[in-house]
Order: C-alpha cells, then structure tokens, then sequence
C-alpha cells in the first residue's frame, strides 16, 4: 500500500473516532460501528441467519465471498446477537428506520449544508435510542452494494448499488475501509438518480438510524420486502423496525376498480384482495408513497398523518423546528 494511501486511511479513522464521546458507552459504541461498518456483509449476513431461525425466510443465504472474516466473525457475531436480543422492543431498539416519502429522501440528498437536529422528539423518530439527524458535509455521499441484497445471493433483487451513505465520517471510513461493497463516491445529482429509479420500481425510501453509529442518521436505503432484513423483521416478526413517514394513503372508493396493482407494490401488507376487492387496512399503512404513484384510476391519494403522533423526516419542516438556537 502507498504511504499516501496508507496516510487516507489513517486520517478516515481519526476522523471515526473523534466522532465518538470519551466515556464508556462512546468507546463500546465506536468498535460496535467500526465493525458494523467494516464488515456490513457479514453483519447483515449473522442477522439474517438469526431471522431464519426464528422464521424461515430463505434457503439462499449467501456467505461473503473471498473474504477472511477469522480476526472479525466472532466480534461480529456478538454485535448481532446483542442488537437483535434489543431490536424486539421500542424502548431498547438502537437499529431501526423511519419511512420517508421520495420527496423527503431527495431533500435530504439535496442539502449543501450540515444537517444539525440533535434532539428530534419521538413524533418524529419515536424510539429512545437513535434520534439525531446529524449529517456532516451532506454534499459527501457513497454509495455501496445494498448488504441484505447481496446476503441472497443469486436470488437477491437487482440492481444493487441502492445503499447511500451519508456525510463524514462514514462515507471516508467506508471507502477506505469496506472491500467488499464496491463502494464510491457519487455525487448528490447521481443519489438523487438512484432514488427516483427505486421509487419508480417500487421500493420504499427509508433513513436509517444505529446507536453504534453515534445515535446518528447514516444512511438512505431503498428497500424492497424480498431482501431487505429489517423489513422481513417487521412484516414476519412484528419487530419495530419501521417508523411511519408521517403520512397516509387516502382511498376514494368511488374510483378504486380493485386492479390489485397497489396490493403487488404495497410493502407492508397494508392492502389485500379479499373476495376480488381491494381492501385497505390504515393501521398497517407508513406512508411510504409508491402506491400512489402507482395506481392508474388515480384512487390513492398521500394524506397527512395526526401530527401530534407522528411528523414526516421533512428538512424543511424540521431545521426551523428543531435545529438548537445557539
């Protein structure tokens, strides 16, 4: 290795672990993330592995390939086995996701300044653990190959590089640290490209949140239900893993002609053909979108959920709202 880039690396882990408080949970948290990170494929591969045990999902699960994991899997397998015993309640979970509509994700793509809500209330994120939308040079964006597709191998979804990750110090420490994810470096016009193509397929845009990760917003994922590990943990579990965007579907009736387009694109089992009719549960539904953008009688419409429940990840509505006056 070059010692300039031997000299790049050194400087992305500085940057890694200056993020972190000095104190007992800041070190724990900093190898916790370190190894999430580094090791993203094998992470995502352990936790799958655990949903399989508690409901088969897969036959398919795919080990990483070419890699010698010998020095990592057992820290790794730690890591997973400590997040999944907390992700079963709202109170412990430190690894989850809160929907965001298309709109919102190409906001957050679009900043040119840095993202500063410490403290977002629970309408907003509604965990104890894992609030703050903080990014750092949100003009710093990579992308990676999505971890939960590549975990299924031949049979996980196309195409993959659908994972970005936002601002430093992560972007830095994934492309000089993770091997194994084809990650680059993409501009904000290219992610908005990514995030319009996956809403166009029909995958939902979700932001990403892990307490090992500084309690930080670290990434946009766009997820569909074959591959995506947290959504199968929400849908087959019934783990929160999800936070709803803040928004719901509306249908007229009147218009719906129960083509079923909106059952085949809907992600979390809020709309079902019963006895050849459409029938939609509003309990079940986040908000996500794509049916809307979907149906062609033009029945869907995205409505404001109660506000005083549950607010939308809007940049625009949050940084006035929320941003600490100096």
């Amino acid at each position: 290795m070059s010692d300039l880039k031997e000299q790049k690396k050194k400087e992305s882990l500085k940057k890694f672990k200056k993020e972190y408080p000095r104190t007992n949970q800041g070190l724990l948290d900093r190898v916790h993330g370190y190894h999430y990170l580094k090791y993203i494929n094998l992470y995502i591969h352990y936790m799958q592995n655990a949903l399989n045990g508690l409901k088969p999902i897969s036959d398919d699960l795919k080990y990483p390939d070419d890699k010698d994991y010998s020095d990592a899997e057992d820290a790794v397998k730690m890591f997973v086995d400590q997040t999944g015993f907390i992700a079963s309640n709202m109170e412990t979970n430190e690894y989850h996701a809160k929907v965001i509509r298309v709109e919102d994700a190409k906001k957050i793509l679009s900043l040119h300044e840095d993202l500063n809500l410490p403290d977002l209330p629970k309408t907003v994120i509604p965990y104890n653990l894992a609030r703050k939308a903080i990014i750092k040079d949100p003009e710093s964006i990579a992308v990676v190959e999505c971890p939960c597709r590549t975990a299924r191998g031949d049979a996980g979804c196309y195409p993959r590089e659908v994972c970005l990750i936002l601002g430093e110090p992560w972007v830095s420490f994934v492309l000089d640290y993770v091997s194994d994810t084809k990650a680059r470096r993409i501009t904000q016009k290219e992610a908005l490209e990514i995030v319009q193509d996956q809403h166009e397929r029909g995958n939902v845009q979700s932001a990403f949140f892990k307490s090992s990760l500084n309690d930080r917003l670290y990434a946009i994922c766009n997820c569909c239900t074959c591959c995506c590990t947290a959504m199968s943990a929400y849908n087959l579990l019934d783990a929160p893993m999800f936070a709803s965007s803040g928004y719901k579907c509306s249908v007229d009736e009147e218009k719906c002609v129960s083509c079923g387009i909106c059952v085949d694109y809907c992600k979390f089992n809020a709309m079902q053909m019963v006895d050849d009719k459409m029938v939609f549960d509003s309990a079940k539904c986040l908000g996500c979108g794509v049916c809307e953008s979907k149906c062609t009688s033009g029945a869907i419409s995205i409505i404001r959920d109660d506000p005083s429940i549950c607010e939308p990840l809007d940049v625009d509505v949050l940084i006035p709202k929320y941003t600490p006056r100096a």
